[in-house]
């Protein structure tokens, strides 16, 4: 089941990778409504699913620790170094551009660690979360293929960063079928993955889709949201 879902984010960040090129100016949609669903999930399914458990409220640091940790590996990356600055120019600008897209792919497998991890906790999560990352993944393939031809290289170059970008959320949920986490650590990794999941959804994506100055991208974010909260609703 991890594995299946998994694979479904190949089609989802390829779909983002293609719209790189052809249709950036259209995604501010997408993207909202994809930040409302990763909050979504994060505020209606893996927190509530934390709090129901023994010392629940405890395990908040955690989440936190999450947050700060996609945060590091965003400003490692200089993902938003990559945005600011497409049309800099270096001797080592093309290696910036694809330890950018090697720190995105980074970011992907551990996406596929949480599906695997929520399907062990129960069918529910383990669905919810893997929709927040279809959701997602669909920024994550924009963001690769831009991050890299911003920095001067090749289309030929993006495609190879894509296709390891799709690939990554895989292999991280394969990882998962090779181990299972023990019923007390369950909340804590839980918990870091709320932390990761409110840091794409508030300060990557949101962001993203707001450059594009139309009022019906809260909309789009209220409407994503709303089908997450819906479908906790059905799946409880």
């Amino acid at each position: 089941m991890p594995l299946m879902f998994a694979c479904i984010t190949l089609i989802s960040t390829g779909l983002g990778g293609l719209a790189a090129v052809h249709l950036r100016d259209r995604l501010h949609l997408l993207l909202g409504f994809s930040c409302g669903a990763v909050l979504g999930v994060a505020l209606f399914d893996i927190l509530p699913e934390v709090f129901a458990l023994d010392g629940g409220a405890s395990h908040m640091p955690v989440a936190a620790l999450g947050f700060l940790t996609f945060f590091a590996l965003e400003r490692y990356t200089a993902m938003h170094r990559a945005r600011e600055h497409a049309h800099a120019r270096s001797a080592h600008e093309q290696e910036l551009g694809a330890w950018t897209a090697a720190g995105l792919a980074f970011h992907s497998f551990l996406d596929g660690v949480a599906i695997g991890i929520g399907f062990q906790t129960n069918f529910s999560i383990g669905l919810l979360i893997a929709m927040g990352v279809i959701a997602h993944d669909l920024s994550d393939g924009l963001n690769t293929v831009t991050v890299v031809l911003a920095h001067g290289n090749p289309l030929q170059r993006a495609t190879f960063w894509l296709a390891i970008d799709m690939l990554a959320p895989v292999v991280g949920a394969a990882a998962t079928l090779m181990f299972h986490v023990h019923t007390g650590v369950l909340p804590w990794v839980l918990a870091f993955f709320a932390g990761s999941f409110l840091y794409i959804g508030a300060s990557d994506l949101l962001p993203e889709a707001r450059e594009h100055d139309s009022p019906l991208v809260g909309v789009a974010t209220a409407v994503g949201m709303l089908a997450i909260f819906g479908a906790t609703r059905l799946l409880r």
